[in-house]
């Protein structure tokens, strides 16, 4: 059945405004019950270029674009029959599943985000947890010396001798957490863990010898003979505190070519206090480790959403696929500003331009004049697709077409600064590597991504503690929602259900990125979502004459990563030694690859203050803005600051 709906049609603007024709009649087919065509087509409505400043109206016009989705201003279009529709699927995800598998397909749904929250909300609060509990149950110890009631000073009630006796393994597991915890090795250093626990175990014994607290006792050994499994280095004979494959041996700072003659004068022109974050330059300081640096952020920062005008730029046009992406644009309020630079954005795996740290660089760019571009990836922001080319990470031909589009509005006259969050940060410096001279920005800002993302496959910590929220959101919205029929038609019966018992985001892409995009496997598809995925491992270090796309970097590009990022490894940025040792990196090709490191940070954090709601996002939207400030200073462009 095909359904018929009446859908204003505009030609593309051949003055500086869009000219609305009469309503015309056009079919559209079924797409699903929750999501269809037709229903998106309704919700169109053509940008009307007359509400806008003159100068905007002349940016717009340059970039012509349409603002209604080409899909429902085209009266021939059609989808092709061979490709399943849109829609989410319902029971269907379980097929070929018996009852008891179904029940365990639930469980692999449900219980890992759960597991993984309490996990890590025990973790961000065990800096507190451990400090206090040791004081408190000192005192305790304390009290009854001084007034000699060692048999009396606990009451008898049972409700009390529960709480105390969870107040004991809740003490010495935080202890264990800020001695063996990577992050917290990595701020307090493995002293202060170390000591914290042996007091901790001290004064749980005697707790529970005092008040014959028989079940705390057990708990509390366990937690010795873990201590023990998790320090001691059987092979090298001696104790190791955290991860010791990603202790950090490299100075933070900022790493650049003093060779590169545009690249030092960037950097003359970049006031350090941009970029530094530490304490003295306004860090938060209750929040001690990458996983409170990220989580505090997305709870407390909320802005109201900008005021987008949407455009939709054909992309694949070497192929008769005829897809589309979005441009979600935001002006200044008085109207778009040709000597201001103009950056480019792109967002996370899960998000658009309706992610909160892209609204806060929005806001603040806006009102230096700034115009702020988001490019919507593939399929996401509720973009239909015509055929099986889903949003994947190692796809840069779409962030190619947007840069051309824009720096054909913009001339050469401008600077176009491409800004990439997380994963948005991953394809932006593949991007940059991949096309080499023919990029079409100035200079690029890659915040939390990575270089090497063949690390993060075994980044255990990530794996348990945030990936199972991020994979699940990412299977329910993306790979089960709008487009699970297409992907069921793809994967096998056996990738289908390892999918959905997924239990972090490596594993998704093992069992349906990979086999639904058509790479040989995961390792081939982090090479080729990596700037540095065509250079070859050799031993866990990689050799300074191996040619690479990273070599071809030709235009200014900063990464910016934190040590403590609990989502997105340091080590997939740069390394203890070895060719990825950041004073390499930053002399690869002809020295366009500048690293700004920090301690702390987290992953897309970097709070600051005592109340970091008040500033937001501020430190990561300022790097942007003071790099392009420098950069456009360096080039001859009108500087920001």
């Amino acid at each position: 059945m095909v359904l018929c709906n009446r859908i204003p049609i505009h030609d593309r603007p051949s003055s500086p405004s869009f000219r609305r024709n009469p309503v015309k009649t056009k079919c559209v087919p079924p797409i699903g019950m929750s999501w269809s065509m037709e229903d998106y087509c309704q919700r169109q409505q053509p940008v009307d270029l007359s509400a806008f400043p003159q100068s905007t109206q002349e940016f717009l016009f340059q970039l012509n674009l349409p603002s209604v989705h080409p899909f429902c201003d085209d009266n021939d279009f059609h989808f092709d029959e061979t490709v399943p529709p849109m829609g989410p699927i319902g029971l269907e995800r379980f097929r070929g599943q018996n009852l008891f598998q179904c029940i365990i397909s639930m469980w692999f749904m449900i219980a890992p985000p759960l597991l993984a929250m309490a996990e890590l909300w025990l973790r961000l609060f065990a800096g507190a947890f451990g400090p206090i509990g040791v004081i408190s149950l000192t005192a305790r110890k304390i009290r009854l010396l001084l007034v000699r009631q060692y048999q009396v000073g606990i009451a008898k009630k049972r409700n009390n001798k529960t709480n105390l006796s969870i107040g004991v393994i809740l003490t010495v597991a935080s202890s264990l957490v800020l001695m063996t915890d990577t992050l917290y090795v990595l701020e307090n250093g493995p002293t202060f863990g170390s000591v914290l626990f042996v007091i901790s175990v001290i004064v749980a014994i005697q707790t529970c010898l005092d008040a014959n607290l028989e079940m705390a006792a057990v708990f509390t050994l366990g937690l010795v003979l873990l201590s023990i499994q998790m320090t001691w280095d059987g092979i090298e004979n001696k104790l190791v505190f955290g991860n010791k494959v990603d202790q950090v041996n490299v100075s933070e700072g900022l790493y650049f070519s003093s060779s590169n003659e545009l690249v030092s004068r960037l950097v003359s022109h970049w006031p350090e206090s941009y970029r530094r974050y530490d304490f003295d330059n306004g860090a938060t300081q209750w929040l001690k480790t990458g996983d409170s640096r990220t989580g505090v952020p997305f709870l407390l920062n909320h802005l109201p959403k900008p005021n987008w005008h949407r455009f939709f730029l054909e992309v694949d046009k070497e192929t008769e696929q005829r897809e589309y992406i979005a441009l979600d644009i935001s002006f200044p309020s008085n109207g778009y500003d040709f000597n201001k630079p103009v950056y480019m954005v792109l967002h996370g795996l899960n998000g658009g331009s309706d992610e909160e740290y892209i609204r806060d660089l929005t806001y603040r760019r806006n009102a230096e004049n700034s115009t702020v571009i988001v490019m919507v990836a593939r399929g996401l922001m509720d973009l239909p697709l015509r055929g099986w080319s889903l949003f994947n990470g190692a796809r840069t031909s779409d962030a190619q077409s947007a840069a051309t589009a824009i720096r054909k509005a913009i001339g050469d006259e401008q600077a176009l600064i491409g800004v990439g969050y997380s994963m948005g940060a991953i394809v932006l410096a593949n991007f940059v590597a991949s096309y080499g001279p023919t990029c079409p920005l100035d200079g690029a800002v890659a915040i939390s991504g990575g270089l090497d993302m063949r690390y993060q496959e075994h980044f255990s910590r990530a794996q348990r503690l945030w990936q199972p929220m991020l994979s699940e959101t990412l299977r329910e919205d993306f790979l089960l929602g709008k487009w699970g029929r297409r992907v069921m038609a793809r994967l096998s019966n056996d990738e289908f259900l390892k999918m959905t018992r997924a239990t972090h985001v490596t594993e998704i892409d093992g069992s349906a990125v990979v086999p639904y995009n058509g790479f040989d496997s995961l390792e081939h598809y982090y090479r080729e979502m990596s700037a540095l995925g065509d250079i070859e491992h050799e031993g866990g270090l990689i050799p300074m004459e191996n040619d690479g796309k990273i070599h071809n970097v030709s235009i200014p590009m900063l990464i910016v990563h934190a040590y403590d990022d609990p989502l997105i490894t340091w080590r997939s940025t740069c390394q203890n030694e070895g060719f990825m040792h950041p004073e390499n990196l930053a002399n690869t090709g002809s020295g366009n690859l500048i690293l700004l490191l920090t301690k702390g940070g987290g992953h897309v954090g970097w709070p600051l203050g005592w109340v970091p709601s008040s500033q937001k996002w501020r430190w990561m939207s300022d790097i942007s803005m003071s790099f392009a400030s420098a950069l456009s200073e360096a080039k001859g462009f009108r500087p920001v600051l």
